[in-house]
């Protein structure tokens, strides 16, 4: 089953307090926030090491596409990955696990939260931070095509899961009178 976005910002609550109840709950935490934060694929960011992340940015060459990119943390990411790396040699991966285990803690994470784990999967975190910044972005399809690294608007439109469903919820709340 594919993975899709988890557009409830009180279920992505949840699963922040499923993964902070574990014993290694503030690098979950982390490995999720920063997950949502960037918007990379699991490969990308369980690839980098501390010296890709500077002043605030993560300098990282996507492993799918082979782009360049940058891409600033927020403020909230930024100072809880601080602290975290502190301690760490440049180096050291950031996030020492395999692409396995997140796939397990998420769906548990998802089922300890109440949730269907059914489209959990590693990769629901990168589509979840797409839906969301594309709704923050005032739904600019071009600003998150380039946030992902798509060629097009369509492959963006399927990813987000904008389908016929999602746009009769939208027409069935407009009124014109």
């Amino acid at each position: 089953m594919a993975s899709i976005p988890i557009k409830d910002q009180n279920a992505i609550r949840e699963i922040f307090s499923a993964l902070a109840s574990k014993r290694k709950g503030e690098i979950y935490t982390l490995y999720f926030e920063f997950a949502l934060s960037t918007a990379l694929r699991v490969s990308d960011i369980l690839s980098l090491r501390k010296k890709n992340i500077t002043n605030g940015y993560v300098h990282v060459r996507t492993m799918k596409t082979g782009l360049e990119r940058v891409i600033v943390l927020n403020e909230s990411c930024r100072k809880r990955m601080e602290n975290y790396l502190e301690d760490k040699d440049e180096e050291d991966l950031i996030f020492p696990f395999k692409r396995q285990w997140i796939h397990k803690l998420l769906k548990w994470a998802a089922n300890y939260s109440g949730l269907n784990s059914t489209h959990i999967s590693c990769h629901t975190t990168r589509k979840t931070a797409a839906w969301r910044f594309y709704i923050d972005s005032n739904h600019d399809i071009m600003k998150t095509m380039y946030l992902l690294g798509h060629r097009s608007p369509k492959e963006t439109r399927f990813y987000l899961g904008i389908n016929d469903e999602e746009v009769n919820h939208q027409l069935i709340t407009t009124t014109w009178r």
